[in-house]
């Protein structure tokens, strides 16, 4: 939109959690690209204390396959006491699961990597407030 720059437009602070350090590192060159602050978790259990401690999240980008606690019990775990945060999940492994279970989760969106400039921007629009 002419006279709009990226931080009018897309959530200001994103969480993005995955177990795989290098598609951290992808996902904040992506998303900084368009003006978010970036917060990023090697874990969904870590990603749950930042919420706990009270940290605010607009979008929360989630891997779903991750050990410990998977990318569909943290949803269900965040949206039960900030359903106001928009999760979405990001995965290369989307044959793997369920369809009617991830959507039962309470994703805002499910999303299939390789992570694309265009998938972030579908994203992030569709987080915008």
């Amino acid at each position: 939109m002419p006279g709009q720059n990226s931080t009018d437009i897309f959530p200001h602070k994103v969480l993005v959690i995955d177990d795989q350090r290098s598609h951290l590192k992808l996902m904040r060159n992506r998303l900084s690209k368009y003006g978010c602050q970036v917060i990023t978790s090697d874990s969904a259990e870590e990603a749950m204390q930042m919420i706990q401690w009270g940290d605010h999240f607009p979008l929360i980008i989630t891997d779903l396959k991750m050990p410990w606690l998977d990318g569909a019990q943290f949803c269900k775990r965040v949206k039960a006491s900030n359903p106001e945060f928009r999760v979405v999940a990001l995965t290369g492994h989307i044959g793997t699961f369920d369809r009617e279970e991830l959507e039962g989760s309470g994703f805002d969106g499910i999303y299939e990597k390789p992570v694309t400039d265009a998938l972030v921007r579908q994203i992030l629009a569709s987080a915008r407030p």
